[in-house]
């Protein structure tokens, strides 16, 4: 009786544990996993958001682009696009490199309000007054202009019977003015491939970063003006747009 009771607590046993042993255990993960790119990726996402003290507004679309030469390094290559531009509002733009392309195309067309007749038209320097855009320069390597570009809003032009036209202006060079003098960029009416509806500026030397850098509330620039006529329309109704490359080191 022992014995037999013995046999069939032992088989019992033998049945649970092979019971046990066909189960499969469950790890639910804590994250997903991701790869080492994946990881990379998002370091570079995260110091592009910390550098710009803010996320980009939907005025601005945004890629990152990896350097092959120097893996600590990325670009955070920016489109910021402005319709219809107040040059004289003061915008409330939490994103420092959005400020810095707005106070830009702010300035560029504030040039045209000083044409004064058909002439070369040398203009006293310009200050391109920078916003405070407390920038990390230990994290921001480079800030270069990949392109300036602005055009009459459409719903104006088609309110002046399609009049707006930027074939009054010739050419217009903007200078860095200081040690480093230097063409920034130019537009030559020959150019034009817009039927003068737009202006597209070619850049010569569009890096920036040491003017930014050294100059806490101001750019100075010079610009000089050839107008071959007064423009048929004189108010400014602009749609504008800039390209901005920004240098990043990641944080490790």
């Amino acid at each position: 009786m022992q014995n037999s009771f013995k046999t069939l607590a032992f088989f019992c046993l033998f049945i649970l544990c092979t019971s046990c042993l066909k189960q499969t255990e469950s790890i639910t993960p804590i994250a997903k996993a991701q790869t080492l790119a994946e990881l990379q990726r998002e370091a570079m996402a995260i110091t592009a958001l910390t550098a710009g003290n803010s996320e980009l507004s939907e005025n601005a679309k945004s890629t990152l682009e990896q350097t092959k030469d120097a893996p600590d390094l990325f670009y955070l290559n920016i489109k910021y696009n402005i319709k219809d531009m107040d040059i004289y509002e003061t915008a409330d733009i939490p994103n420092s490199f959005e400020k810095l392309s707005n106070a830009f195309l702010k300035t560029m067309i504030k040039l045209f309000l000083r044409i004064k007749g058909p002439q070369r038209v040398e203009i006293d320097p310009i200050e391109l007054d920078l916003p405070d855009l407390n920038l990390d320069f230990e994290v921001v390597k480079s800030i270069k202009i990949k392109r300036v570009y602005f055009q009459y809003n459409k719903e104006f032009d088609q309110s002046v019977d399609n009049k707006a036209s930027f074939a009054f202006v010739s050419g217009l060079d903007l200078n860095r003015v200081g040690r480093n003098k230097s063409l920034l960029l130019n537009y030559k009416k020959a150019n034009n491939r817009c039927n003068y509806k737009c202006i597209d500026f070619t850049i010569a030397d569009g890096n920036v970063f040491d003017l930014i850098k050294n100059n806490s509330q101001s750019i100075i620039l010079r610009p000089t003006l050839t107008i071959g006529s007064l423009p048929k329309i004189t108010e400014l109704r602009i749609d504008g747009q800039i390209d901005l490359q920004i240098g990043l080191k990641l944080p490790f």
